[in-house]
């Protein structure tokens, strides 16, 4: 009886020499397996290499930790001389100007300078003047084509995305789908089903 394979007791399930060691010998279940015998059993070969490759990595010695890489340093903005945050739109500014610049070319922006059109900027006095401070990304090379090109290239990620909301489904894919749902409603019932939480 296959039952009395698995039972517990004095009777040995796992060879311990021979062609099959390690393994589940199949004469002892051959009649609960049948249609298996052409199973082919791996040889006990690999539990050699097992072996040579804990003791192979047990030899490794483990190398300390190598340090954290230093911090990114950037220049000072170019436009205000503030903390710079990165390379932006070409030249390294801080986040008040990327942002300020990138607004006033995507919307178009005109400011007018209350003064002579050379007031100074710098990060106390680079919000008193729009008309200087826009001046003045241009003159330290802030590109506009930057600001489009980064504009474009975020619209066309958002018209990829939106693309895959309109896919449409094969016949057979829906049909896998419905059926694949239908399964696992069936093997794993709402709790309502179980009315182990019902109201």
């Amino acid at each position: 009886d296959c039952m009395e394979t698995f039972a517990p007791g004095p009777r040995r399930l796992y060879g311990v020499s021979g062609p099959g060691a390690g393994l589940l010998r199949r004469a002892t279940c051959s009649s609960c397996f049948a249609g298996f015998e052409s199973f082919a059993w791996p040889q006990p070969a690999s539990l050699q290499s097992v072996e040579t490759q804990s003791t192979s990595s047990e030899e490794m010695v483990p190398s300390s930790p190598s340090p954290p890489p230093p911090p990114r340093v950037y220049k000072p903005c170019f436009v205000c001389n503030d903390k710079s945050s990165g390379y932006h739109y070409g030249v390294s500014s801080c986040e008040g100007c990327k942002g300020f610049f990138r607004r006033s070319i995507q919307k178009n922006m005109v400011y007018t300078c209350h003064r002579d059109k050379n007031c100074i900027i710098n990060k106390v006095t680079r919000n008193r003047c729009q008309y200087c401070r826009l001046q003045k990304c241009f003159e330290v090379g802030m590109s506009k084509e930057a600001v489009r090109n980064d504009r474009n290239k975020k619209k066309k990620e958002v018209k990829e995305e939106g693309s895959l909301d309109s896919y449409e489904l094969s016949p057979q894919l829906e049909e896998l789908i419905t059926k694949v749902s239908k399964a696992h409603q069936e093997t794993f019932p709402s709790l309502c089903q179980l009315g182990k939480y019902t109201t």
